[in-house]
């Protein structure tokens, strides 16, 4: 296999002169020359065009006004960074340990330990500024998104020319699961865009090995870690770079020896105080270490692409095997990205949610980008460059048309009326509340987003009140047998209110069982929950909801 150097691999690159075009826009976006301020600028408007496309997924998706309900661990995300929003304003900033677990008492329901801080601590800032809401945490989702964009454009830029990189960063933003991640406040867009950040810094490094380069490669991975442990790889991807690039020279600069401990420094301290819960949330008994567990990560990593763009994605990445001179640095680097992303999630106990995988899929399409490039320019040679621009351009468009037509409306399930009918009577506020438990999360989170001085309300889980369960909701045991014992508890634990709705199965069992036995105590007992108000939920959702209030009969007292 033949390696070349790249002549362009960072953002502060210069390659061959074009002659000016007309319009300025038409050459900052199009025109391949420019001073450093005209490429930064650059890459300011095509980030600012994938944040606009990001937006229009939100907008078409219905999620702005939804409830929290695209992922289960999206809940815990936002109310984290509200924590996080809460203590900065505060004045406790001493005391964060103590401050978490007063707040975890009236919102138990986020867990900032076990994840890593940087997204919680970023969309907490952010919404200093704008304010707690759904839509605020969106934004963060969507810049995150629309910045991997941007570097999907400047890596396909730089070999295949602007209109097709163009192509492949709206390609990627099209996909499925990367649709779906912009349109929840979920971490995954974040930790892909500085994976794929520490790339870009790393082949910067390796075409001027300076100590400000070299700073910039270790800060960015160790960002990328505290967004999410999965990006522990990035340690060592410099080595790995360095080994298969045979640029020995550098294991002898301190820039490159300083950036591990560096990447420490960053992680280490935060790592040592939460490694008690750092492993909390995985799988006790993880899937056995197999091919076939292996092969399910990369069937589910090329699964991310529809079938006819996974076809063409394929074909793209076979012709890297028969031009090896494809193979310049950018693309190695890219390609121990992924593969260390891939290895880094079999060795972990998770399983392959695509969501995982979305950075290996920016980068398996970046890849065949440059297979058929360099294929189609063997094939017919450059004099044909403008016409397969156009071919891709139009199929691209295509593609991005028709994903947007499959975008489905998030579901709705009116858990914020709900949550309105409590919090406008001031009788019913800072009580003992339980929520629903097929819907802990997503209400508790609602309840966050509507109170107006946190913490306020005292909001109860029945999964952590009534039974006992781990993370997963398995291994369920109930702390409470019968509907008495049920009653019983309640009369010695008084609470106010209960949230109750009726809907589809919850697909975790202990949920279910919960929910039956709280459902049998209600209808045992008419005289002590008194029936406040029954709300259907609109939007075509089969989610109906009833709050109960508790009111001890003077006979249950006897």
């Amino acid at each position: 296999m033949t390696l070349e150097t790249n002549e362009s691999p960072g953002f502060a690159t210069v390659i061959s002169a074009r002659p000016p075009v007309g319009r300025k826009l038409q050459a900052l976006l199009f025109g391949a020359t420019g001073s450093l301020p005209e490429q930064f600028a650059r890459y300011l408007v095509v980030g600012g065009l994938a944040f606009v496309f990001c937006l229009l997924v939100q907008g078409f998706s219905g999620t702005w006004s939804s409830d929290f309900l695209v992922y289960p661990d999206e809940p815990a995300h936002f109310v984290g960074s509200v924590m996080v929003r809460d203590w900065l304003t505060s004045g406790r900033w001493l005391t964060p340990l103590q401050f978490s677990r007063s707040y975890y008492d009236h919102y138990p329901y986020f867990a900032l330990g076990y994840w890593p801080p940087l997204f919680s601590v970023v969309t907490g800032i952010w919404m200093l500024v704008t304010g707690v809401g759904r839509v605020q945490a969106l934004i963060v989702s969507a810049v995150f998104a629309a910045g991997t964009g941007s570097l999907v454009f400047q890596f396909a830029r730089k070999r295949v020319g602007i209109a097709a990189g163009l192509c492949a960063s709206a390609l990627y933003l099209s996909l499925p699961v990367v649709r779906k991640v912009t349109c929840a406040v979920m971490v995954d867009n974040m930790t892909a865009f500085l994976c794929i950040a520490a790339a870009v810094c790393l082949l910067r490094y390796l075409k001027q090995p300076v100590l400000w380069n070299g700073l910039l490669c270790a800060v960015t991975s160790g960002c990328a870690i505290l967004s999410k442990y999965s990006a522990a790889y990035l340690i060592a991807l410099p080595f790995c770079a360095v080994l298969i690039l045979r640029r020995f020279e550098l294991f002898r600069k301190p820039s490159f020896l300083v950036q591990p401990f560096i990447v420490g420094l960053m992680v280490g301290p935060w790592a040592f105080w939460t490694r008690k819960l750092a492993f909390y949330g995985l799988p006790s008994e993880p899937e056995a270490l197999t091919a076939r567990h292996a092969a399910s990560f990369i069937v589910n990593t090329l699964g991310i692409f529809p079938p006819a763009l996974m076809a063409v994605v394929i074909l793209g990445l076979i012709a890297l095997l028969v031009r090896p001179k494809a193979w310049r640095e950018d693309l190695v680097v890219l390609s121990l990205l992924c593969a260390g992303h891939l290895a880094f999630l079999i060795l972990s106990p998770v399983g392959p949610d695509p969501r995982y995988m979305i950075a290996p899929a920016a980068v398996l399409l970046v890849a065949a980008f440059y297979g058929w490039w360099e294929l189609l320019e063997w094939m017919y040679g450059k004099r044909w460059e403008s016409a397969i621009s156009a071919c891709v351009a139009a199929l691209s468009m295509v593609f991005v048309v028709s994903q947007f037509r499959h975008i489905a409306r998030i579901p709705q399930d009116d858990i914020r009326n709900v949550v309105a009918f409590i919090m406008k009577d001031p009788a019913r506020s800072a009580q003992h509340i339980v929520v629903p438990p097929t819907l802990e999360g997503p209400v508790i989170a609602e309840f966050v987003v509507q109170t107006r001085h946190r913490p306020y309300d005292y909001l109860l889980r029945p999964i952590k009140i009534l039974a006992r369960a781990n993370w997963f909701g398995l291994n369920y045991s109930s702390a409470i047998g019968t509907p008495e014992e049920m009653m019983e508890y309640f009369r010695k634990n008084p609470v106010h209110l209960i949230i109750w709705n009726e809907g589809p199965e919850s697909m975790v069992k202990a949920h279910e069982r919960i929910k039956s036995g709280m459902l049998e105590m209600l209808q045992r007992y008419p005289l002590s929950w008194h029936k406040v108000v029954s709300l259907d939920s609109a939007g075509g959702s089969s989610m109906s909801w009833t709050i109960y209030e508790y009111c001890p009969s003077p006979q249950e007292s006897r």
